[in-house]
Formats: C-alpha cells, sequence, structure tokens
C-alpha cells in the first residue's frame, strides 16, 4: 500500500511547512500494491432503503458554524459527532467549549476523531475528563509526540494498519437534528482564516433519517477501531484542572475578538431554517473495510442510483480531488457513452490544497476533455461573498446531481481512497427542488469564481472567465514540471 496524503485538506500547500512536504515525500515511498480485485456479485444483497427528511442546505459558510452552535446552546439530552480533523484554533475551541458547558447541565456529548491529526494535543484530553463528555480516536498512531516525522517513520512500519482513516463528518443533536457534509471544524472550513479558506457545503437534516445514522454512529462507537483520549493522550486526572483547554481558548479569544463578535452577529441575526420535505437513500461504509480494503461505500452508492445513472441526461460531479480508480474512469466513461452531458466542477491546478494531485491532474483533464467532459476549475484567487476573510482559496465541495432531481450530501469524494480506505457515508437526495438549491449554491458565482476549461478544434486547452482568455494554466507555471514529474514517478495516485 502506498500512502496516506497528510496534506491534502490539512495543511494548504502554499502555507506549509518544508518539514511537512518531506514527511509527504516520505509517505508516499511507501511499498506500493495495487487495489484489491472486487470479487463476483459483491455486494449483491445491498438493499437500498429510503427515508422520509426535512432538509436544509445552509447557505452560507458563516451559518455553516453559527448553526452548530445554536444547536450545541439548545441540546437537551445528546450530541454525537464523528470529524476527520478538529482544529485547536479559534473555531475549534470556541465549539468545544460550547460543547463543554451543555455538558455542565448534564448534556451527554461524545465525539470520535480521525487520529491522523491528533497528536498530543491535551487541550482535548482536558475536556474529555468531562463526566458527560467522551472522546474517541479511530484507528490511532504508536507515534503521539514527534509530529510528522514520528507519523511518517511510523506509517513506514505499519502502513497496512494506518492506511485507513475515518473521514466522516457529522453532528447530530439530540438525536433530532443533523448536519451532514464536507466540512471538517476548524476556522478555514467556514471561512474565518486569514490565510486560506474552503469552499464547502453543509446540510441541516431532521426526520426518519436521523435513525440510521445514529445506528451507524454507534457501530463506530463500540468497534474495537476507536479508542478513549485518555489512553493516548495523559493529563492530570483532577476533573476540574483544565489548564491545557482554558490557555488555548483564552489566548484565541483575546487573538481574535472579532470572530467570536461575527459568530454571535450571525446567530443573533439567523432565521428560521428553511425546510424541505425530501425522500434520501442513505449509504454507509462497512468496518469491514478495515480488513479487506473493498469498496462497499462506492459499491452500495452506485447500487442506489443505478437506474438514474443509466437514465441520465445531464450529470453534474463536484470534487475536490478528481481521481480515476486504476487509471479508469469508468462512471464518467460509462455516461459519456450513453450521451449524457456531464459537468464537472472541481479545484485548478493552483487552488489544489494537494500538492499531489496537480501532478496527475494534468493529464486527466486531457482525458477528460477528450470524452466531452465540461470542466469548470475553481480559482486560487476566488473570493467567496460568505467568507470573513479572505486569503487562498480551495474547492471542497463533494456532490453529484443527477438530471437536477437526485443530489449526493456526504464525505466521499468518490476517488480511490475513499473507495478502498476511508470509512465513508453519505446519502442521495430525491427531491427537484433541492437539487436546484444545491446547483445554484455550488454555481451561482460561476462567472467570478471559476474557469471554464474547453479544449479547440486545434486540440488547445483555453480557460476562459468573463472577459478573460488564457492559453495556459491559471498561476500554475513551469517551476511545477520538475516537482510534478517527480511526484508521479512517486505512482502514489490511488492514496490522494
Amino acid at each position: 500500500m502506498k500512502l496516506f496524503n497528510p496534506i491534502k485538506s490539512i495543511t494548504p500547500i502554499k502555507h506549509m511547512s518544508l518539514l511537512t512536504l518531506l514527511c509527504g515525500i516520505l509517505l508516499l515511498t511507501g511499498c506500493a500494491t495495487p487495489n484489491p480485485s472486487v470479487p463476483e456479485g459483491f455486494e449483491s444483497q445491498f438493499v437500498k432503503r429510503d427515508y422520509q427528511a426535512q432538509a436544509y442546505l445552509i447557505p452560507a459558510a458563516n451559518e455553516a458554524f453559527a448553526r452548530r452552535i445554536d444547536l450545541v446552546r439548545k441540546a437537551q439530552s445528546s450530541i454525537d459527532m464523528t470529524y476527520f480533523s478538529w482544529n485547536g484554533d479559534t473555531l475549534g475551541l470556541t465549539l468545544l467549549n460550547e460543547l463543554k458547558l451543555a455538558a455542565d447541565r448534564g448534556v451527554k456529548v461524545r465525539l470520535t476523531l480521525d487520529d491522523l491529526l491528533v497528536f498530543n494535543e491535551k487541550w482535548l484530553a482536558d475536556v474529555d475528563k468531562h463526566p458527560n463528555v467522551q472522546i474517541k480516536i479511530f484507528n490511532p498512531f504508536n507515534s503521539r509526540k514527534m509530529g510528522w516525522v514520528g507519523r511518517a517513520f511510523d506509517f513506514q512500519i505499519h502502513q497496512e494498519v494506518l492506511d485507513n482513516r475515518l473521514h466522516e463528518k457529522y453532528f447530530n443533536v439530540d438525536h433530532q437534528q443533523m448536519i451532514l457534509g464536507g466540512r471538517n471544524i476548524g476556522d478555514e472550513y467556514f471561512g474565518y482564516s486569514k490565510e486560506a479558506n474552503f469552499f464547502d457545503l453543509d446540510v441541516l437534516f431532521t426526520g426518519d433519517i436521523i435513525a440510521p445514522f445514529a445506528t451507524n454512529y454507534e457501530q463506530q462507537w463500540q468497534s474495537d477501531f476507536v479508542v478513549p483520549v485518555s489512553e493516548l493522550i495523559k493529563v492530570n486526572a483532577d476533573i476540574s484542572d483544565t489548564r491545557h483547554f482554558s490557555k488555548a481558548l483564552a489566548k484565541t479569544q483575546k487573538k481574535h475578538p472579532e470572530i467570536t463578535q461575527n459568530i454571535e452577529l450571525t446567530i443573533n441575526n439567523m432565521t428560521n431554517p428553511a425546510f424541505i420535505d425530501v425522500t434520501v437513500s442513505p449509504v454507509f461504509d462497512s468496518l469491514q473495510k478495515m480488513h479487506d480494503r473493498l469498496p462497499y461505500f462506492r459499491t452500495r452508492a452506485e447500487m442506489t442510483v443505478s437506474e438514474e445513472l443509466k437514465q441520465a441526461k445531464d450529470v453534474v460531479i463536484s470534487t475536490p480531488y478528481i481521481v480515476p480508480t486504476d487509471n479508469e474512469f469508468t462512471v464518467i466513461a460509462n455516461l459519456t457513452t450513453q450521451a449524457s452531458k456531464v459537468t464537472l466542477v472541481t479545484n485548478s491546478s493552483a487552488s489544489n490544497d494537494s500538492l499531489f494531485i496537480p501532478a496527475y491532474y494534468e493529464k486527466h483533464r486531457q482525458t477528460l476533455l477528450d470524452m466531452g467532459v465540461d470542466i469548470y476549475e475553481y480559482k486560487d484567487t476566488a473570493k467567496n461573498d460568505d467568507h470573513f476573510y479572505h486569503g487562498d482559496t480551495y474547492y471542497h465541495n463533494k456532490t453529484i446531481i443527477l438530471d437536477n432531481h437526485v443530489s449526493y450530501v456526504g464525505s466521499s469524494n468518490f476517488d480511490p481512497r475513499s473507495d478502498f480506505l476511508n470509512i465513508e457515508f453519505g446519502l442521495f437526495v430525491h427531491c427537484t427542488e433541492f437539487a436546484e438549491h444545491l446547483h445554484q449554491y455550488l454555481l451561482q458565482q460561476k462567472a467570478t469564481l471559476f474557469w471554464h476549461v474547453t479544449q479547440q478544434e486545434n486540440g488547445d486547452i483555453q480557460w476562459r472567465s468573463q472577459d478573460k482568455v488564457l492559453n495556459s494554466n491559471p498561476n500554475y507555471g513551469s517551476w511545477h514540471k520538475l516537482p510534478d514529474w517527480l511526484f508521479r514517478k512517486m505512482d502514489g495516485e490511488s492514496e490522494l
């Protein structure tokens, strides 16, 4: 197995340290093995199930965070959460403090975090000491105090175990309302980072659909793949001693009072969610993937919308990382062969937060254009209206819209890592009104946020935005050629 990518969705490439880069390269040099063969009849017993729900596509990044705070403040009995990453920055500590306050009044709080970005965060372990708070870590590393250097060598030794990561994003309050989408917890996911922000989405759900997601959460929580954070990070056993958390929170509140003020202003100005009645079909991964690395989620997802895919006339695919499986874009090829119009919305080479993916995307762009795919690439200079700060920008939306009626919401990027390594989940929303809202959310600023990429009759590629036309990859110059060539030689694409 080759690698997990410690840089994708973690450290924006324009701001990463040399050490992080070197560790990423070390991880890319692991022993390469092909994706496992999928047995004939795999998942043939899977049965699609539909549930009734109400859905609200949260229309702005700041509201997506404010909704979480508001839900926590109104929680009565329980809060269950799963995230791939939870930063110790202003938003991460602010939300954790609100959860602690909820626990003070008797709410039972449970949080499952993947371990890729959990090192020796004592502020996290401090909160776990609260009698009403439980934090567990998924598939923990052995190295905890040596940063990325320790993680890189740990991975080299135990890569068959450590390559599987928990990628779900889940926020369930009182089993009455839940938020699903692509955002992790941190400043950059909600437009509050001065350095770099992600364009991402969240959807608030109520109704019968919450029950199967709660069951999925419980299965993970009770599994052997999660370990209490108290067994991994040691702090003073005195539950009143929260010095690490208190110091970190006070520091960030003093440094960024304008963010705290804006969050409260957003909460105070929010109206009731405009829910839409929808029918939804959930798709969950299997923890068996930790042993056999088979594409449970991907297969179940394709089976769930198999008829819609066969009949599709117009398909929008949104993913931050367009990576083929075994060098084949099978679903896209099937769609274009049946004359479906396929629109791809993704990162440009310059806006991608992965250092490695653009090296491969340079050739895949040509392949996709040859297939007739209409491509929109997110600008590295994009300025989203709902971001509090404007720095570098990265595209992080993961969704599919079929014939403006069926839409996907979830954690999977539908790339090889999501298919064979990560634990993912999501659901398909059957509703034209919701699909229209989602399409507008993605592309309402199409003219200013994206390059429209086309292939001319002579084969040349052009990038167009309003009156601007470029014949070369925007802000991605010749200085990338050598590192891109080196990354391709590492043959690590299936793990990106």
